[in-house]
């Protein structure tokens, strides 16, 4: 990202050794699920104890997709085509039609990624030949009485760093989400980037409410608490605050299933004065509107990209968020590369991200 010129190359990144968002827990019931990670088809099912399990979608015997199965009485996976048994880990637990012999072998055992339930999704380890370090990314709990949530999913035509990009720009919403938020009489702001554990977080001061429902009163002077945050590998977080008064946290799950194709969990949890039951259908009908629009330019976007051949871009300061998540996303990659387990600020080959500070006008 960044070249002045057409580079033939795409933003694509896939850090490997991280959690990943798969599904939602509700979705993953008695039968197998079949779901994307990069390209790489996966099946998802519930053992005997009902936790949580992927494998590679093909069975080792014929190459059928496993999620055609179903849950055999025992907890294993059992393949529609030949009824082959599989564990929760992947091995071969029983192979119908022989008389002799033991059905565990390597060669009939299919390849497994660790999973973990938290939050209400089903978490997948992106490297199944690496055991799983630390603990999928945890969603932040709003403790004011009478909050509320709304979740909804959406698949986007885009890589997972024009996704990423998109959740967290603030120049576009004043032309692309002109009259939904923003877009009225320029307002100068001053956005501070900031490192954090795992990630980056943008601070912008001086912002006047003027979104959604919420409208600026000429002179109010009444303004938000706004922080952008991403975090490796796959997470955007949207925080507004005005104390006593409002408090919305957008955390949005990606997972990218190919390398041009991204989903996405927009997990809203919000506090007003307001009743949650008033507040609930608005949040959501307001955010599938935005939702919208952003999807369709970032499908014309990828396609742009693509019929040119390659990206083409031509950065200023006010892109602090979009670079710094290719720098981290590219910082993560190299790390592993490398040998490590995941990306660590200063051992990669790559420039630090320093403290920043822009005022522009939105």
């Amino acid at each position: 990202m960044g070249d002045d010129g057409d580079s033939g190359r795409y933003s694509v990144a896939f850090p490997r050794r991280w959690w990943y968002p798969t599904c939602r827990s509700s979705e993953l019931t008695r039968r197998p699920r079949a779901v994307t990670l990069m390209d790489l088809p996966l099946v998802l099912f519930r053992d005997g104890g009902g936790r949580a399990r992927a494998l590679t979608d093909r069975c080792p015997h014929r190459n059928a997709p496993l999620s055609l199965g179903t849950v055999h009485t025992d907890g294993c996976l059992e393949c529609a085509y030949h009824g082959w048994r599989f564990d929760g880990d992947g091995r071969c637990r029983a192979v119908p039609g022989r008389t002799t012999g033991d059905a565990a072998a390597p060669a009939r055992d299919a390849p497994g990624h660790a999973t973990r339930e938290q939050d209400g999704f089903v978490w997948v380890w992106g490297d199944g030949a690496v055991p799983p370090a630390g603990d999928p990314f945890a969603l932040p709990e709003l403790t004011e009485r009478g909050a509320g949530e709304v979740v909804f999913p959406c698949d986007l035509d885009c890589t997972l760093h024009a996704a990423l990009e998109n959740s967290l720009d603030v120049p576009h919403t004043a032309f692309l989400h002109r009259g939904l938020f923003r877009g009225g009489e320029p307002t100068e702001i001053v956005a501070v980037r900031d490192e954090v554990p795992g990630g980056v977080e943008v601070q912008y001061l001086g912002e006047p409410i003027g979104f959604g429902p919420v409208r600026r009163r000429p002179g109010s002077g009444l303004t938000f608490d706004h922080w952008d945050r991403f975090f490796l590998p796959s997470i955007a977080q949207i925080e507004y605050r005005v104390p006593g008064w409002l408090r919305i946290v957008n955390t949005i799950l990606h997972l990218p299933l190919s390398p041009f194709r991204t989903r996405a969990w927009f997990v809203v949890r919000f506090w007003t004065r307001a009743p949650a039951s008033v507040v609930r259908p608005v949040v959501l009908a307001r955010g599938r509107q935005i939702l919208r629009q952003d999807a369709r330019i970032l499908a014309a976007q990828n396609e742009n990209v693509r019929r040119f051949g390659g990206e083409r871009y031509a950065s200023t300061e006010l892109d602090l968020i979009g670079n710094a998540i290719w720098l981290l996303l590219r910082r993560a990659v190299q790390a592993e590369r490398d040998g490590g387990p995941a990306a660590t600020p200063g051992q990669a080959e790559e420039p630090a991200l320093s403290h920043t500070s822009v005022t522009f006008t939105v």
